[in-house]
C-alpha cells in the first residue's frame, strides 16, 4: 500500500512539471504570435483591411473588382491600407504620390523577391530569379540582354496569326464563340513563334502536349491556399505538381539548347543580321558577348518562363475584354471599323505608320486597359529603410502592394471611373502615374510595344470581317464578371461572343 502511494506521488509530481512546461511552450508561442502580429508603431494609423473578408473572397473565388468594392472607401479616403497577410503586415497603395515615389526611386523601393516572400514554393522554384522578379546587378544583366529582343517587332508573326485565326474562326458564323480560351490559343502561337521560334500550334490543336503542360503548371501554381499559408508545401509534398514543371521546364531546357547549338553553327548571327531572330536567340546572341555579363541556362529558362506568362496571358486577357466592350458599345465597334477602313483601305493589316493614325482605336484600347488592366496589383515593392509618409512611418522591409486595379478605379483619378468613355485619351489630360496597365518607370515593362501592335493586328482583322455582338442570354450581360486572378493575371470568366460575316 505505502508502496502504491508513493507511486502515485511520483506520478502527480510528474503531471504538475508536465503542466508547467505546457504552459510554459503555450505562453511562448502566444508571446511569438503577439511579436509576429504586433502592428509597427508607425503604422497604427494606417486603416486596417479586413483578413477575414479577403479569406471570403478567396472562397468564393471573386475577382479583383469585388475586392476593390470591399475595400474602395478606405483606399478612396487614405489612399493607403494594412492587410495581415503572409505572417506580416502588408501595405496595399492608391495613393499617387506615394505610387510614383515607389515606382521612380526603385533603389529604395526593391523589389519583393521570390525566394524572400514565399521561401520554397514551387512558384520560386519555377520563376527563379528573371527579368520581372530581380533587382540591382541581376536585374541589369537580365535587362541588358532582354532588351535587343524587343526592339524588332516581328509583325509578320502577328499577321500569319491574324490569318490563321480568321481560318479557324470561318468554320462558325453567327454562333457564340469562346473567345478568352480561343484568344489565349492565339497569343500562345504568337508568342511561341515570336519569342522562341516555336510553334505551340494551340489554336488548332489546344490539347497538345506542350500547351497541356503549360496548363498544368499554371493550375498547380495558382492555388491560393500556398500563398496564405506558406509552409504547406513543408508538410504536404506537392508530388504531381512538381513532375509537371519538371515536364515543362525540359521543354524550355530544350528550347535554350537548340539555341545554344546554333550559334556555335553561326546560324543565330545570320538571322540576326537578316533581322528575322526570336527574342530567345537574341538572349543567347547577347549572352556570347564577351565584355559583358551573361546569363546562365537556369537563368534563361527562368526569363523564358516568365515571358510565357506576361508574354501571352495579359495580351489574351486584353483582346477579350476589348471584344466584349466593343460587343456591347456598338456605336463605338462602327467608329473603330470605319477608322480601319479608313486608313487601312485594302490593306488587310497596319504597318508602323498606319497604326499611329488609328487614333480612336489606340483611344480604346487604352480606356479598355485602363478598365480591365492585365495585372490588378504590381509585384511587392520592400523599402530598403524607414519611409515618412503623411504622419505614419513605414518600416523598412515592409512590403508594399500597387493596386493598380484600384488606381484605375479611382474618383481621384478618374472621372465617372466605372465607365467605358475612350474619349478621355484623346488629350492624354489624367496624371501620369494614373494608368498603370504595363507599371512604369524603367521597370516598366518590356513587351509594352509587343503587346500592343498584336492587338492592334488583331483588332483590324477580326472588325474588317466581323460584327461582334454579345448572346442574349450571357452571365456578362449587365456587367463584365472577372475571374479570380491565380496566375496573377486578370481576365473574364468564359466569355462567348458572337462574329457576324460583314456583307457590305
Amino acid at each position: 500500500m505505502e508502496y502504491y502511494l508513493e507511486t502515485q506521488q511520483i506520478d502527480i509530481s510528474q503531471l504538475n512539471i508536465n503542466n508547467d512546461a505546457i504552459l510554459v511552450l503555450v505562453s511562448f508561442i502566444i508571446f511569438k504570435i503577439y511579436q509576429k502580429t504586433r502592428v509597427p508603431e508607425g503604422l497604427k494609423n494606417v486603416p486596417t483591411l479586413s483578413f477575414l473578408v479577403l479569406l471570403t473572397e478567396i472562397y468564393n473565388k471573386v475577382g479583383p473588382d469585388k475586392r476593390w468594392e470591399d475595400i474602395r472607401d478606405i483606399l478612396e479616403k487614405e489612399g493607403i491600407g494594412k492587410l495581415w497577410f503572409n505572417g506580416e503586415w502588408t501595405l496595399t497603395v492608391t495613393d499617387l504620390g506615394l505610387v510614383k515615389d515607389i515606382i521612380t526611386k526603385t533603389d529604395l523601393y526593391p523589389k519583393s523577391l521570390l525566394g524572400e516572400s514565399f521561401p520554397g514554393n514551387l512558384v520560386t522554384q519555377y520563376y527563379g530569379d528573371n527579368v520581372v522578379f530581380s533587382n540591382g546587378d541581376v536585374w541589369k544583366r537580365h535587362r541588358r540582354i532582354a532588351n535587343p529582343s524587343f526592339r524588332n517587332i516581328p509583325v509578320h508573326v502577328f499577321v500569319e496569326s491574324a490569318i490563321k485565326l480568321l481560318n479557324v474562326m470561318e468554320k462558325v458564323d453567327n454562333e457564340p464563340i469562346e473567345i478568352r480560351n480561343l484568344m489565349h490559343g492565339l497569343t500562345l502561337d504568337v508568342l511561341g513563334k515570336a519569342a522562341f521560334g516555336f510553334d505551340f500550334n494551340n489554336l488548332e490543336d489546344p490539347k497538345n502536349v506542350y500547351v497541356t503542360a503549360y496548363n498544368d503548371v499554371m493550375e498547380e501554381l495558382s492555388k491560393p491556399i500556398y500563398y496564405l499559408i506558406s509552409f504547406l508545401e513543408h508538410i504536404v509534398p506537392r508530388t504531381e505538381a512538381i513532375r509537371k514543371i519538371a515536364k515543362l521546364n525540359s521543354l524550355y531546357d530544350e528550347m535554350v539548347e537548340k539555341k545554344m547549338k546554333s550559334m556555335k553553327t553561326g546560324e543565330i548571327d545570320e538571322k540576326i543580321n537578316n533581322n528575322s531572330a526570336d527574342l530567345l536567340e537574341h538572349m543567347v546572341h547577347a549572352c556570347n558577348d564577351p565584355e559583358n555579363p551573361t546569363l546562365t541556362s537556369e537563368e534563361l529558362r527562368h526569363d523564358l518562363a516568365i515571358f510565357m506568362l506576361a508574354g501571352h496571358d495579359t495580351t489574351a486577357n486584353a483582346l477579350s475584354t476589348i471584344l466584349y466592350l466593343l460587343a456591347i458599345h456598338k456605336d463605338v465597334q462602327k467608329k473603330v471599323r470605319d477608322e480601319i477602313l479608313r486608313v487601312l483601305g485594302d490593306d488587310l493589316t497596319p504597318n508602323s505608320e498606319q497604326q499611329k493614325e488609328l487614333k480612336y482605336m489606340n483611344m480604346v484600347i487604352n480606356e479598355n486597359l485602363r478598365l480591365y488592366p492585365p495585372v490588378a496589383n504590381l509585384p511587392r515593392r520592400t523599402p530598403s529603410k524607414d519611409i515618412k509618409f503623411r504622419n505614419h512611418v513605414i518600416p523598412a522591409k515592409t512590403p508594399i502592394i500597387i493596386n493598380i486595379y484600384g488606381i484605375h478605379h479611382s474618383s481621384k483619378n478618374w472621372e465617372n471611373p466605372e465607365k467605358f468613355i475612350p474619349e478621355r485619351f484623346e488629350n492624354e489630360k489624367h496624371d501620369h502615374y494614373a494608368w498603370l496597365s504595363f507599371g512604369g518607370g524603367n521597370r516598366l515593362c518590356l513587351g509594352i510595344n509587343f503587346s500592343l501592335i498584336e492587338q492592334r493586328i488583331m483588332l483590324c482583322s477580326l472588325l474588317r470581317k466581323y460584327e461582334v455582338s454579345l448572346p442574349a442570354d450571357s452571365i456578362h450581360k449587365d456587367k463584365l464578371q472577372i475571374a479570380p486572378e491565380g496566375s496573377g493575371t486578370m481576365g473574364p470568366h468564359p466569355l462567348p461572343l458572337i462574329f457576324k460575316r460583314r456583307t457590305e
